[in-house]
């Protein structure tokens, strides 16, 4: 059987399936007993579309002679019946003991199938024949994939592509470069698609040209290369173009690109490709999208219509900031009780930071300080350093302190020095804030102290 092994390492999988479909016929019991098996192992990797061939396989060995008892034969089955969605009271009873590193393989497949997702890491073993030693690594990477881990999934498809060969190598090496970019590693995903465009040479196809193109652009971006990330998302597209597939997006992170860019009507003239493009579940995205960009650019009654449209989307996963947007469209307007029913509603989904800004600026507006400080200080706490509403509350707990009379002078001063750093030169926070960090310095040196 090494032949048929080395076979289908080289993706020759009719040769694989020819040879062992003669040895099933002609073979001696045994033989063909584990012919069968290994063309149940081969149907396997083709998914769905290889299930009734895959069976058939499993049914013919079984009629050979006593293998019921046999893990790998358990561990085809389990994983097949896992595929179909059967429960797993009819599929965890197959999963036998063993330490066969291709029973163990095929018994993750379930686990993997049935959401069991740690259990499925544990259960894979190392000695696996070459075929089988690389999908194992692409399984790991797409489990801590699943679990939220991108740098673990980046490292183990990679390893998957150092065992792969041909455009199997070239496909892991793209979704290494998928999880780099999501871990915030646009130097490690740059490389991996170096090696991506390397391998595959001239036969790469429209489609996945698109796909490495846009992984450039996210990597560019990613970098601080917007005029470069805007280059490679527009070769994407064209190769969408070409290629007949047009994923929305595409559009979606030109738009984003073209936001950073500062180029605000071409983004939303991509955003609104972007949710042209979009399918069931893929709408919300473009929507949240096009009411940020709107609320960032003044337009609060567009960004209040997006946002609001968004909100009837069912299952979008940040609905609660979204909630936290429109609550702040609506609070420009000056719709202040709309904008605190809603900045509360968000906090209670998850929105803590992003809704008690909100409750802050209202409670700022209508004069209520030591309400809007309490909110502030809240929002600075639950936000992450550095992010949007972390330095929106920093800003105003020392502005609110300042209006209070310099209360806690040794606060304004440790927060003033905290933010100073994310805050840009240019902004007007800037200076406000050196202003007031320099009066409360001042005041502690005349021997003022907190209260």
């Amino acid at each position: 059987m090494r032949g048929v092994l080395e076979a289908l390492h080289q993706g020759d999988y009719d040769t694989a399936i020819e040879f062992l479909t003669r040895k099933a016929l002609f073979g001696s019991g045994e033989e063909a007993k584990e012919a069968l098996l290994l063309l149940a192992e081969v149907y396997s990797l083709y998914g769905e579309e290889g299930l009734e061939r895959a069976h058939r396989a499993l049914e013919e060995a079984y009629e050979l002679g006593p293998i019921e008892h046999d893990p790998r034969y358990r561990a085809l089955l389990a994983e097949l019946l896992a595929l179909e969605g059967r429960s797993e009271r009819e599929v965890l009873p197959l999963l036998a003991p063993t330490e066969d590193p291709r029973a163990r393989y095929h018994q993750a497949q379930a686990l993997f199938y049935l959401g069991r997702l740690e259990e499925a890491l544990k259960t894979l073993k190392e000695g696996l024949p070459a075929f089988l030693a690389w999908r194992a690594e692409g399984l790991k990477g797409r489990i801590w994939e699943r679990l939220g881990h991108p740098r673990e999934a980046a490292s183990a498809y990679e390893r998957g592509a150092g065992l792969a060969l041909g455009l199997e190598r070239y496909w892991l090496l793209l979704d290494a470069a998928a999880m780099w970019v999501e871990a915030g590693e646009g130097e490690r995903a740059l490389e991996a698609l170096a090696r991506a465009e390397a391998e595959v040479g001239e036969g790469e196809s429209a489609e996945d040209a698109a796909t490495r193109h846009y992984l450039l652009a996210r990597a560019h971006l990613a970098l601080g290369n917007p005029n470069r990330a805007l280059e490679e998302v527009h070769k994407a597209l064209e190769k969408e173009e070409e290629s007949g597939h047009k994923a929305y997006g595409t559009p979606l992170l030109q738009g984003q690109i073209l936001l950073q860019l500062g180029r605000y009507p071409e983004a939303v003239a991509a955003f609104r490709e972007a949710l042209a493009r979009a399918g069931e579940g893929e709408r919300a995205y473009a929507l949240h999208e096009l009411g940020v960009a709107a609320l960032d650019h003044g337009a609060y009654l567009e960004a209040e219509e997006h946002l609001r449209a968004l909100l009837q989307e069912e299952g979008y996963p940040y609905r609660a900031e979204a909630l936290a947007d429109l609550a702040e469209a609506l609070y420009r307007q000056g719709r202040y009780a709309e904008a605190e029913d809603l900045a509360r509603e968000a906090i209670r989904e998850g929105a803590l930071a992003a809704g008690e800004l909100i409750l802050g600026h209202i409670a700022y507006d209508l004069m209520n300080l030591e309400e809007a400080l309490a909110h502030y200080r809240r929002a600075a706490e639950a936000a992450e350093e550095g992010s949007r509403e972390w330095v929106g509350a920093q800003e105003m707990v020392v502005d609110t302190l300042a209006q209070l009379g310099y209360r806690f002078p040794e606060e304004i001063v440790a927060r003033a020095e905290a933010v100073l750093p994310h805050v840009h030169p240019s902004d007007e926070w800037r200076g406000a804030l050196l202003a007031y960090k320099e009066r409360a310095e001042a005041l502690l040196k005349g021997g003022r102290r907190p209260n």
